[in-house]
């Protein structure tokens, strides 16, 4: 049993498959970290068109509030 142990082929191929393993974790990590980031950046650009959306209604409401004070005054 010492002799399998200690044999360079089979220790030789448990490295490739401990290597192949550490590179597969490797890969899903940076696949999960990408997908993470993307959907913070989705939500941030939600969040950003949110507040531009309220800009422009608000800006769109004082436009309109100027135009009928101008309307009224021309009368």
């Amino acid at each position: 049993m010492l002799a399998v142990v200690n044999d360079p082929t089979l220790l030789g191929v448990a490295a490739i498959i401990a290597s192949c393993g550490g590179i597969l974790t490797t890969v899903v990590g940076i696949r999960k970290t990408r997908h993470d980031e993307r959907a913070t950046a989705e939500e941030d650009c939600r969040n950003r068109l949110r507040e531009a959306r309220k800009e422009a209604e608000e800006a769109a409401h004082a436009l309109h509030n100027l135009r009928m004070r101008e309307l009224k005054e021309d009368r």
